[in-house]
C-alpha cells in the first residue's frame, strides 16, 4: 500500500494523527513491558525457576540492552530510514515478547528480554523523527502534549492488567500473557506503520560509525550496568569503578566523535544551546520523577500494606494530574512560551512534593492514598506539563540529518536518567525509611531538590520559545 508524503510545513503531512497514535502504540509497549514485569516477578520465579536473581534481572536485562543501544538505534533510523527502522523495530520487538513467553528457563527468558531490549533501542527512537516530519512546527507542541498522559495511564495500568491477568491465568498460561499480550500490540503497530507512517525520505548518512558505536554502547554499558545491579550488591567497590570507567569512556567516545568521517551524533547539534540545556534539564527531570514514583509504589506497598492494585489505584492521581498538566501547557505554550511553560510546571510539581513531604513530616502520622491523593495529583499535573514545551524546545529547528541522533540520544539520556534516580533515590528510602513516612518525606524533599535544579538550568533555554517559532543554530 502506498504511503503519503509529508505536505507543505504549514499543515504538516496528511495523516499525521494517526501516526502520532503508531508511535504511541509503539511507547505504550515499552511502558507496559517495563512496569508489568516489577508485579509478575515472582510469579514468573515460582514458574520456572532463578529465584530473586531472575526478577531483578527481568527489568536489568532489557533495560540495560535499551539503554546502550538507544544511541545507535536512532542513527540507524538516519542510515536506513525512520519508517523501515519503525517497522522492523516493532516486528522483532513482537517476536522478542513472543519468545518471552514462551520461555521454560531463566536463561531462555533473560535471552529474550536482552533481544526485547535491543529491539526497543531500533524502534523507539524513530518515534521522534517521525514526528517532527510529520507534524508542523505549529504542531509539534500538541503532539507531545499526548505523551505524557498516554505514557503515564500505561505506567498506571501496566501493574494493574499484569495482577489481572496472572489471576485470570487463561489456559493456564498465567504471567505469560503479560508478553503474549504484545501480539496485540505489535500487530496494531506494524499494521498502522505500513498504512500511516510517513515515507522514509533522502538517506541523510552513508555509512555507520561502527567504532563509535562500539565505544558508545561501552560507555554506556559500563554507566548502566552499576546502576542497575549496584543497589542489589549494596555498592560494592567495582560498581563505582565502572561507574568512573563509563565516565572516561564518554570521553573517549566525545573525542573520537571530533575525529569520525561518519559521527554517531552530529557535531553541529553539539553547538546548539537549546538542545544541551534542553537535554541538561531532561536528565534532571527524568532522574527525579522516575526515582520519586518508584518509591511511592514502594510506600504504598510496604509502607501502607497496599496491594499492587492498591497501589496502582494510589497512584491513579498522577494520571489524571498528567493529562491536566498536559493539556494546560497545551494552551500556555503558545503564549507565554516554552521556557515559563516548563518553569510553571516544575513550580507546580516541586509543590505537590513539598506538600508530601510535609505529611510525611508530621509525627506519628502515616499518610494513605486518600490524604496524599490532592499532593499526588499536584506532582502530576507538574510533570505532566513538562514533555511537550520541554521536547519542543529541545527538537526546536532539528535538521533531518539531525534527527536520528538528537532522538536517540535524548533516549540515551531518559534511560540513564532514570536508571540513576530508581538507584539513587531508591536505596536513600530504603536507608532512611522506619518510619515509612520519614523515608517518604525525605524522598519527597530529594526530588524537589532535583527538579528546583532542572527549573534553575531552565535559564540556559530562550526566553521567549512559543510553539511554532524557528529555531537557528545555535554557537555556545
Amino acid at each position: 500500500m502506498a504511503v503519503g508524503t509529508v505536505s507543505e510545513p504549514a499543515t504538516g503531512y496528511r495523516w499525521r494523527w494517526q501516526a502520532l497514535a503508531v508511535v504511541l502504540i509503539a511507547e505504550t509497549m515499552d511502558i507496559l513491558d517495563t512496569t508489568t514485569v516489577n508485579v509478575a516477578g515472582p510469579s514468573v520465579s515460582r514458574s520456572i525457576g532463578g529465584g530473586i536473581g531472575l526478577v531483578q534481572w527481568l527489568s536489568a536485562s532489557y533495560t540495560l540492552a535499551l539503554a546502550v543501544l538507544l544511541i545507535t538505534g536512532g542513527r540507524l533510523g538516519d542510515r536506513y530510514g525512520q519508517r523501515r527502522m519503525f517497522l522492523v523495530g516493532a516486528a522483532g520487538f513482537t517476536v522478542a515478547s513472543v519468545a518471552c513467553g514462551l520461555s521454560v528457563t531463566p536463561p531462555m527468558l533473560i535471552a529474550a528480554r536482552l533481544a526485547q531490549g535491543a529491539f526497543g533501542a531500533v524502534l523507539l527512537p524513530q518515534g521522534i523523527g517521525l514526528l517532527t516530519t510529520a507534524f508542523s512546527q505549529k504542531d509539534i507542541g500538541k503532539a507531545f502534549s499526548a505523551y505524557a498522559p498516554v505514557l503515564s495511564l500505561a505506567a498506571i495500568l501496566g501493574p494493574l492488567a499484569a495482577g489481572g491477568l496472572i489471576r485470570w491465568d487463561v489456559a493456564g498460561a498465567g504471567w505469560r500473557l503479560i508478553f503474549l499480550v504484545n501480539l496485540v500490540f505489535g500487530a496494531a503497530a506494524i499494521a498502522g506503520g505500513l498504512r500511516y507512517l510517513p515515507a522514509d525520505g533522502p538517506v541523510t548518512v552513508r555509512r555507520l560509525d561502527g567504532r563509535g558505536v562500539a565505544i558508545a554502547a561501552g560507555a554506556m554499558f559500563l554507566l548502566i550496568y552499576p546502576l542497575i545491579q549496584g543497589r542489589a550488591e549494596g555498592w560494592p567497590w567495582w560498581t563505582f569503578t565502572l561507574l568512573a570507567a563509563g565516565i572516561a569512556g564518554f570521553g573517549l567516545f566525545a573525542r573520537h566523535e571530533r575525529r569520525s568521517a561518519a559521527p554517531l551524533i552530529e557535531p553541529a547539534l553539539l553547538r546548539r544551546r537549546t538542545y544541551l540545556a534542553g537535554a541538561t534539564v531532561a536528565l534532571a527531570f527524568f532522574a527525579a520523577s522516575a526515582g520519586v514514583m518508584l518509591v511511592l509504589s514502594l510506600y504504598a506497598q510496604y509502607g501502607l500494606g497496599y496491594t499492587a492494585l492498591g497501589a496502582g489505584l494510589m497512584l491513579t492521581p498522577v494520571a489524571a494530574g498528567n493529562v491536566t498538566g498536559a493539556l494546560a501547557a497545551m494552551r500556555l505554550a503558545p503564549r507565554l512560551g516554552g521556557r515559563a511553560t516548563i518553569q510553571a510546571s516544575l513550580v507546580v510539581a516541586v509543590a505537590g512534593l513539598a506538600s508530601i513531604a510535609l505529611m510525611g513530616s508530621l509525627p506519628g502520622q502515616r499518610p494513605g492514598g486518600l490524604i496524599l491523593a490532592g499532593p499526588v495529583f499536584a506532582l502530576g499535573c507538574g510533570l505532566g506539563g513538562i514533555i511537550a514545551p520541554l521536547f519542543s524546545t529541545v527538537l526546536a529547528g532539528i535538521t533531518p540529518a539531525e534527527t536520528g541522533s538528537a532522538a536517540g540520544s535524548l533516549g540515551a539520556i531518559q534511560q540513564l536518567a532514570g536508571s540513576a534516580g530508581v538507584a539513587t533515590i531508591a536505596t536513600l528510602y530504603t536507608a532512611t525509611s522506619h518510619p515509612a513516612a520519614r523515608g517518604l518525606a525525605i524522598i519527597a524533599l530529594a526530588g524537589a531538590g532535583l527538579l528546583a535544579a532542572g527549573a534553575a538550568l531552565t535559564l540556559l533555554l530562550p526566553p521567549a520559545r512559543r510553539d511554532g517559532d524557528s529555531d537557528q543554530p545555535e554557537a555556545n
